[in-house]
């Protein structure tokens, strides 16, 4: 067998001229390899673009995996992001979260319903004053204030919670005080609350987030005053993990197309 000494083709040992280039076969020709194009603009390109990417992709990456990591590791067996435990005391009728207001701008139009969907807040109250029973309840404030407008009590304002997975912080907050004497009746004889836990342990009230105004109220059952209870708060966001398996698809996709456009585009020439 012949090879031909232009392209290298295999060729049968009598042929004159190579089947693949032509060259004469009968005569030595050197063979030499074409020199590399070097560094264009197009080369130059694609590792910037390719680059880009990648580094987007990083960034992607390390979003969905915190996002995952808060799901799937600090939460509680419920799913919970949660606070760590404050005592609160007070020689009040009642503690009150100020004002909780959630809104939804109506121009989200039907992905509304979908959007007080997403979250689902959790409080903990666990009384350690003996023989007294713990209230926790969530009311609108027009209703709440009915209620509690002419009572004594304690409201927790500027309040401020910056997550701290490995501190548990419970929210900043001060007490203010509202004069005023007792309420009328112990809260559960009231049928306004839009959602509300009361017993003599740990109690834990969960509720559905839904747009309005609303309060947050800790008391003693029969609502006499002077309270003492440890309490936690956290809140369930079920998107944060769908989001974090978008964010690391997405990223992975993207990285292995920066790859791609700088192994092909700008390595492979």
């Amino acid at each position: 067998m012949r090879y031909c000494p232009r392209c290298g083709e295999e060729n049968s040992d009598d042929a004159e001229f190579c089947k693949s280039c032509g060259a004469d076969m009968t005569r030595p020709i050197r063979y030499t390899k074409p020199r590399d194009a070097g560094w264009g603009a197009a080369r130059a390109v694609a590792l910037v673009i390719g680059a880009l990417l990648v580094f987007t992709s990083l960034g992607l990456i390390v979003g969905g995996g915190s996002l995952r990591m808060v799901q799937s590791n600090i939460v509680d067996g419920e799913g919970y992001i949660m606070s760590g435990v404050e005592r609160l005391t007070s020689d009040s009728h009642a503690i009150v979260f100020e004002d909780i207001d959630i809104h939804i701008d109506a121009d989200a139009g039907p992905i509304r319903d979908w959007l007080k969907d997403l979250m689902t807040v959790k409080i903990t109250a666990t009384s350690n004053a003996p023989g007294k029973n713990v209230f926790i309840g969530i009311a609108d404030y027009g209703s709440a204030y009915s209620y509690l407008g002419d009572v004594s009590f304690d409201r927790l304002v500027g309040t401020d919670w910056k997550y701290d997975p490995w501190g548990g912080g419970f929210p900043d907050y001060t007490y203010s005080r509202h004069g005023g004497g007792a309420p009328a009746g112990p809260p559960t004889v009231h049928s306004f609350w839009t959602a509300f836990e009361t017993g003599s342990s740990s109690e834990t009230l969960t509720w559905g987030v839904k747009t309005g105004r609303y309060w947050v109220v800790v008391m003693n059952e029969d609502a006499s005053p002077g309270l003492d209870v440890d309490l936690e708060v956290g809140a369930r966001v079920p998107i944060l993990k769908d989001l974090g398996d978008v964010l690391l698809t997405v990223g992975v996709l993207v990285g292995l197309v920066g790859a791609a456009v700088i192994y092909y585009g700008a390595l492979k020439r």
